[in-house]
């Protein structure tokens, strides 16, 4: 079998992205987008990969020379949808502790516009024991303030040469973050004050937000896959069709022209209603859902999707409860909504509820208990499904047993285990142990669970515990199809 770099070559363009980090989501993401802006938008776009931790270049991209494929696996208008595409746009990988010079020097690319990085949650941090002198400094807001001031002072503090910085790192306004660290080092450092001004007047750190599920190498298949694809590649990657990417400067797009129809860029200056549409619908219908679902007897995302009465709830809570509480156009959530089922519904992805439930508590905290107070706001009664889902937590939470740092829950004969903050569980195990109307009470009294005691919701607190006493009569299973049913 021939290798990816007998039949495809690299795509010449300028190097206009610097972009931290090679992994599987910035390749899956990122450098696909661009790739494809590059050939249906004249984008012309070259990416400069920095390995920003590695001590040298991953042999796979010197052997590939930088090319590898995006397999894209899924559901589109309800059909089984297939796409390979081999990426093209990446013209340089570094490893910056290999080559700290060569890094550098991309500083002075008169052609250069953004940088992009994807360093984990972790990685816009300061570290006060970076220097300046370091080559390279440890953190990435490090690396990235050296490289700035390098340019900075080859250009001569240039107007026009400042960069514009989107991170997708999945931290809250990680572009505000990633400034702050910036301003931070250029203080901390004692770099001169035209730097600072420059940083502000010249260059633009974007908060974003982006949304895609890439499982990376497709290690069990990879076999099937090359057959399919007739070559070898050892840097292919697998990916859902589904992604938004949301970038919260309404002035960058026409400097980036990224959105497509199926794959939509979203350029706005409330990014915060976007974060809301995708917690509420995406998050809230999965932690809605997931453990009443995992108790009637599913283990999987998908076959929770094939059950009419599981189905059944999802269509209720997400059209009827959720969407009309996202504050964005309501044809644009539903859209959302949507996409949403077919991403659930996705063959190649087996999503197991057990560890969607991981950490439930906070999760129902941000994910469905703003959504509920919206909606009971809006239409003056109890959400059915909203409501149902703490009764739901609450039954699947109800244990006494102690494993190795978690409870040990029950579904007939099989036993699960129950993941949370210690300190919740050793409270739930003493709780559960009460009688059922008590070990509920206790729980949605737990203000600093939730932020506030629940019990204050009018009427939140009867309908709890109705659900869970149904719950535990007659079963999650026949409970589910019996609400499903009322109107």
């Amino acid at each position: 079998m021939k290798n990816i770099q007998d039949i495809y070559h690299r795509s010449e363009h300028p190097i206009k992205v610097l972009q931290f980090g090679e992994g599987n989501f910035l390749r899956a993401f990122v450098d696909y987008a661009i790739d494809r802006a590059n050939e249906e938008q004249g984008f012309d776009a070259g990416v400069a990969v920095v390995m920003p931790r590695a001590k040298q270049v991953n042999a796979r991209f010197l052997t590939q020379d930088n090319l590898y494929t995006v397999c894209l696996r899924g559901q589109r208008a309800g059909k089984p949808y297939k796409e390979n595409r081999v990426v093209t746009c990446l013209e340089r990988i570094i490893a910056a502790h290999e080559d700290e010079k060569a890094y550098m020097q991309l500083a002075k690319l008169d052609t250069l516009e953004f940088v992009i990085s994807n360093t984990t949650e972790a990685g816009i941090v300061f570290r006060e024991a970076d220097r300046f002198e370091d080559a390279p400094p440890q953190s990435f807001p490090g690396k990235l303030t050296k490289f700035l001031f390098a340019r900075y002072q080859y250009f001569h503090g240039a107007a026009n040469k400042g960069l514009i910085m989107l991170p997708v790192e999945l931290i809250d306004h990680n572009g505000a973050a990633l400034k702050a660290c910036v301003k931070k080092y250029a203080e901390h450092w004692q770099l001169e004050s035209g730097f600072s001004s420059w940083l502000d007047t010249a260059c633009t750190f974007a908060d974003t937000l982006v949304d895609r599920i890439v499982a990376g190498y497709p290690k069990s298949e990879a076999a099937a896959y090359e057959e399919e694809l007739g070559y070898h590649d050892a840097l292919m990657t697998q990916c859902e069709p589904f992604a938004l990417w949301v970038i919260g400067d309404p002035q960058l797009k026409d400097k980036l022209p990224l959105n497509a129809p199926d794959f939509p860029v979203e350029f706005t200056a409330d990014i915060a209603k976007f974060k809301e549409q995708k917690v509420r619908i995406l998050n809230g219908a999965h932690t809605s859902m997931v453990l009443g679902a995992y108790l009637a007897g599913f283990d999987y995302v998908g076959d929770c999707m094939k059950d009419p009465f599981i189905r059944r709830q999802l269509n209720q809570s997400v059209y009827g409860e959720i969407v009309p509480t996202v504050h964005l156009p309501q044809e644009k959530a539903k859209a959302f909504a949507d996409a949403v089922f077919e991403r659930f519904e996705n063959p190649f992805v087996h999503h197991a509820l057990l560890s969607i439930a991981l950490n439930s508590i906070s999760k129902w905290r941000t994910r469905v208990l703003p959504t509920l107070k919206d909606s009971l706001a809006a239409t003056g009664k109890l959400p059915k499904w909203l409501t149902y889902s703490m009764a739901a937590l609450l039954a699947f939470y109800h244990a006494t047993e102690r494993g190795d740092g978690c409870l040990i829950g029950h579904r007939g004969e099989q036993v699960y285990e129950i993941h949370d903050d210690a300190d919740k569980l050793e409270h739930i195990a003493a709780w559960a142990a009460l009688p059922d109307a008590e070990y509920v009470d206790h729980i949605l009294k737990s203000a600093d669970w939730w932020g506030e005691d629940l019990t204050a919701i009018p009427g939140f607190a009867a309908a709890v515990q109705d659900h869970f006493r149904q719950i535990r009569t007659y079963g999650a299973k026949a409970y589910i199809e019996s609400l499903g049913k009322e109107e």
